[in-house]
C-alpha cells in the first residue's frame, strides 16, 4: 500500500501542495485530476522524493520513506514516468528498455519480449534511436521503460499530453493491460478524463495543491458540479 498524509510540497518559498492525504493500495488504480499547475506533477514528484521539499509522510506498505533517496524508492517498486518522457536519444528502444532494469534490484523484472508484445508498436521500432522517435512513440517508450522493473506502482505523469487520439487509445490498452496482469498499482496524473476512467478506477481532483473530491467514477460522475468548477476550461 502507497499512502501520502498531510504532504506539504514546496519549491523555496513556494508552497505548491497543501496537507495532501491519498492512498493507493495494492493492484488499486488511481486517478489526479486537474488543470494545468494545479499540483499534479508535483506530488508525483514528491512521492519519488524528486524535486521538491516537503513536509509530511509518504510510505509503503507501512515503511516510512522520509530517508530512502529517489533511486532507494524505486528498488522499493516505485515507478516515475515523469510527463517530459526523459529517454535517452543516444541509446535505441531496446537498450532504453533494458537500462531500466537497474531499478528492479533484487526484483525480477520483466521480458523484454512481453513488454515490447504489451506495445505493438514499439516492435518494428526496436534497433532506432531515441532520438529517431516521433512525440508519440517516445511517449510509447517512456511508459514502457517504466514497467520494465515491474513495479508495485507506476506513477504515470501526464501521459497523454500531445498524444494523437490512436496513440491515446493504444496506450490506454497497454497500460491497463500491464497492470491487471502484473498486479501492479497505478497512480496516474491527467486531464484526459477519458483515458483517466479507462484506466484507473477512483479518482481525485486537486486544485491549487488541494485535494477537492476524491470518489468512484460513478460517484464523480453523479457530481457535475464538480467537473464545471476544477475541470472545465
Amino acid at each position: 500500500m502507497l499512502e501520502v498524509s498531510g504532504l506539504n510540497a514546496f519549491y523555496g518559498d513556494s508552497h505548491i501542495l497543501h496537507a495532501v492525504d491519498l492512498t493507493v493500495g495494492s493492484s488499486d488504480r488511481v486517478s489526479i485530476l486537474g488543470r494545468n499547475g494545479s499540483g499534479k506533477t508535483t506530488l508525483m514528484k514528491s512521492i519519488l522524493n524528486a524535486g521538491p521539499y516537503i513536509h509530511g509522510s509518504i510510505s509503503l506498505d507501512h515503511r516510512d520513506l522520509a530517508r530512502e533517496t529517489s533511486f532507494q524508492r524505486a528498488r522499493l517498486g516505485l515507478s516515475l514516468v515523469p510527463e517530459d518522457r526523459r529517454i535517452f536519444p543516444h541509446l535505441t528502444v531496446t537498450d532504453n528498455l533494458l537500462i531500466a532494469l537497474a531499478a528492479a534490484g533484487d526484483r525480477a523484472g520483466l521480458d523484454l519480449e512481453r513488454v515490447l508484445d504489451t506495445f505493438p508498436m514499439l516492435g518494428p521500432l526496436a534497433a532506432r534511436y531515441g532520438s529517431q522517435l516521433s512525440g508519440g512513440q517516445q511517449q510509447m517508450v517512456a511508459v514502457a521503460r517504466g514497467v520494465m522493473p515491474r513495479p508495485r506502482f507506476l506513477l504515470l505523469d501526464e501521459p497523454t499530453e500531445g498524444l494523437a487520439p490512436v496513440i491515446v487509445r493504444q496506450l490506454a490498452q497497454s497500460v491497463a493491460k500491464l497492470c491487471n496482469e502484473f498486479k501492479i498499482g497505478l497512480l496516474l496524473s491527467e486531464q484526459n478524463i477519458w483515458f483517466a476512467r479507462f484506466c484507473t478506477q477512483y479518482v481525485h481532483i486537486i486544485e491549487s495543491g488541494r485535494i477537492v473530491f476524491s470518489g468512484s467514477w460513478d460517484e464523480f460522475e453523479s457530481r457535475p458540479d464538480v467537473k464545471h468548477r476544477y475541470l472545465a476550461v
